[in-house]
């Protein structure tokens, strides 16, 4: 058992990228194949992407074939080839239908195809000359964090986003194997469901939410409001990093607690540099690979790194070319089996999104996905690991009820290597694209994600309730905006 040999499991999630976006070119199995498969298989492969292959098109007469591409570059409404695509693309649930399926109504008959990204990108404020953008990938030399992250431990090839929707959706089954029956974020309201959090703290196990923030609250403890009462497990970034220099005799409470998750700064503090650092189209991954790196030498550095599990993973794909269609035949959540407007069973995943794990006991160079016959990897198994995890001993009887996580794999097959053979090959990784002042501007829009977090603050900073605050931030165009609401009233 794997599993045996971990103490700290830390989960870093970030935003919406897909599989191809980032870790397309990974490998290439006639030339630079990986080095082992989970489950086996000979010779190791990889389902990544090659050139002039996969493609979609416009749906106008004549309309040429646009082929998946790398690098990104710079468009007219892209002002850096680190911030491709700009602007952001859609994400919400019909959007995404579209986007895998080619059709706005797809027949339940129907194949997902992956041929509706191009068409969906033009119906933003893109342009005509800046549309194929959305068909451009990053290759390992523009995101040499992610890549190497991947090429040096575990990646897998077929993990997908519970949902084929939008954030709060997929990080709610991330934390409870459901999305209390919303397909998108639905106005930011609350989820009234325990979480692994709530299990954890029944059980008297050690947890924490560190997030990289200063003007807005955590989105977990915004999104789950049975969390409320234990304010004091979620801490600030730096706290994790303190934590990982621990020694391994140290006492417990100056220690990692058993099951960290990190989230990355989504807004920027309105008026200085510091800018989001969540991959999240159309932020300059650089600062999304800067924060990456930072976690990970965190950990690399810790003199308890043998006892720790890094797990890397993004939410959703946020519309995001990817070229591997989702898997149907989901198991329906519990609760809400079905979505609050009764037309989504939940029977389909999302799309393919980049997941790593970094461990002394992976095998370096290994590609892992599901066995045959079972259900793909999707958030959920990051509930059924610690549900399973030996130092854990969870309460079974106890544990969160969806049949989601029932269903999936765990990642306990993935460390492979035993005690007394851990693997010492942990790279020194740092970031190597450059950062220009190109997303600094107060002028970029918020995306929707930015909005419900500005809105988390304006309720715990005044008397504002949670209903307005939603509104209002509905109308909030800009990082302007979004400053000027945040500022106290002139009153």
């Amino acid at each position: 058992m794997g599993m045996d040999n971990i103490e700290h499991v830390v989960l870093v999630m970030f935003e919406n990228r897909s599989f191809d976006n980032l870790l397309g070119w990974l490998y290439d199995n006639q030339t630079n194949p990986p080095r082992f498969n989970i489950p086996p298989q000979t010779p190791p492969t990889f389902e990544g992407l090659t050139a002039n292959t996969w493609s979609n098109q416009l749906s106008a007469a004549g309309a040429q074939k646009v082929f998946v591409t790398r690098p990104t570059t710079a468009w007219p409404s892209c002002p850096s080839a680190n911030q491709s695509p700009t602007p952001d693309p859609q994400e919400e649930f019909d959007h995404v239908t579209f986007q895998i399926h080619g059709k706005a109504c797809p027949a339940p008959e129907d194949q997902a195809n992956m041929s509706g990204f191009l068409q969906d990108y033009s119906t933003t404020a893109a342009g005509p000359g800046s549309i194929n953008q959305i068909m451009q990938t990053y290759g390992p030399d523009q995101a040499n964090v992610i890549n190497e992250l991947a090429r040096s431990f575990a990646v897998c090839d077929h993990w997908f986003a519970s949902v084929p929707s939008q954030t709060w959706p997929n990080r709610g089954f991330v934390h409870t194997g459901s999305s209390d029956g919303h397909i998108n974020n639905d106005n930011y309201e609350w989820y009234h469901i325990s979480t692994i959090f709530n299990v954890l703290q029944e059980q008297d196990k050690t947890w924490g939410v560190f997030w990289d923030e200063d003007r807005v609250p955590a989105l977990t403890y915004w999104q789950f409001p049975m969390l409320g009462g234990w304010r004091a497990n979620f801490q600030n970034y730096s706290v994790f990093k303190r934590l990982c220099s621990a020694q391994p005799d140290a006492d417990p409470a100056q220690k990692l607690p058993a099951y960290s998750f990190i989230e990355p700064r989504f807004v920027p503090n309105l008026f200085g540099t510091e800018q989001p650092e969540d991959y999240h189209p159309p932020h300059n991954i650089c600062r999304g690979e800067t924060f990456l790196a930072d976690v990970y030498q965190a950990v690399r550095n810790s003199p308890c790194r043998d006892k720790i599990m890094l797990v890397v993973l993004f939410d959703e794909h946020g519309g995001c070319y990817d070229h591997v269609p989702p898997p149907t035949g989901a198991i329906a959540p519990q609760p809400w089996p079905q979505s609050r407007d009764g037309r989504f069973k939940f029977d389909r995943f999302g799309v393919r999104v980049p997941a790593i794990v970094v461990s002394s006991y992976v095998e370096p160079g290994t590609v892992f996905r599901a066995s045959p016959g079972e259900q793909p990897y999707d958030h959920t198994s990051i509930l059924a690991t610690l549900r399973d995890w030996p130092l854990l001993n969870l309460d079974k009887t106890n544990f969160l009820p969806s049949p989601r996580i029932a269903s999936a794999p765990t990642l306990d097959r993935v460390l492979t290597r035993i005690p007394g053979n851990e693997s010492t090959a942990w790279p020194n990784i740092v970031a190597k694209c450059t950062i220009d002042a190109s997303d600094t501007s107060a002028n970029i829009p918020l995306n929707d994600l930015q909005k419900s977090l500005l809105a988390a603050a304006k309720v715990e900073n005044t008397d504002t309730d949670r209903a307005t605050a939603a509104q209002q931030v509905k109308s909030l165009q800009t990082y302007a905006h979004g400053a000027s609401y945040l500022q106290p009233d002139a009153s």
